[in-house]
């Protein structure tokens, strides 16, 4: 192997931890995974693994900040934000969060949480602050900018956020639990939840 060849593939190697670790935890949860078992996913020594995380759960954390960490920055609205409507910003992030955090892999980590969070409340806290309250706030800050735009109904500010992200959750639990038994259409599912939410907070004669 060229030394190329060996700084690309030491390069990739974090990379491939937290692939093989994410893989281990859907198929055993978190805690009956071992170092162990996840190198030998990746094909590598144990011992390699240890070169780039101190432990289990830094690896889980560093797999958090990977899969979820920037899944709220890529949904806001693009630089040219000002010639958008609302319904178009709204497509866009609803569209950026049920590709990302619906994903198969990024659901094993969702399902850490359901079933083993109470031990790692720090991973909670984690999702909590960078999806959810991001994701409320972004919310409150584009239905603010549609009212006063003239596009969605004032007494929409008051609705509570939560609401409106609520099928995105659904989504990712529905894929975690029934997915075998009756797989969602996730193109038809985004569509009609975009098309739900404008015909509801939309004015009758947008100005």
């Amino acid at each position: 192997m060229t030394q190329t060849k060996r700084r690309r593939r030491k390069d990739m190697r974090p990379t491939d931890i937290i692939d093989a670790a994410v893989q281990e935890f859907g198929i055993k949860g978190y805690s009956a995974t071992t170092i162990g078992s996840i190198a030998a996913r990746a094909q590598i020594a144990r011992s390699t693994v240890y070169l780039y995380f101190d432990d289990k759960e830094a690896l889980i954390q560093e797999a958090f900040r990977v899969r979820v960490g920037n899944v709220m920055a890529d949904a806001r609205p693009s630089g040219d934000a000002a010639d958008q409507s609302f319904s178009e910003m709204l497509s866009h992030m609803l569209n950026t969060m049920y590709a990302r955090l619906v994903d198969r892999d990024t659901i094993v980590l969702l399902r850490v949480l359901i079933a083993e969070g109470r031990q790692f409340p720090e991973l909670t806290r984690f999702y909590h602050d960078t999806i959810l309250t991001v994701a409320q706030d972004m919310m409150s800050k584009m239905l603010a900018r549609g009212v006063a735009r003239g596009e969605v109904r004032p007494e929409a500010l008051d609705y509570d956020p939560k609401l409106i992200m609520a099928p995105v959750i659904m989504a990712a639990i529905w894929r975690l639990t029934f997915d075998d038994i009756a797989p969602l259409d996730m193109q038809h599912l985004v569509k009609h939840h975009v098309d739900l939410l404008t015909s509801g907070l939309f004015v009758r004669d947008p100005v």
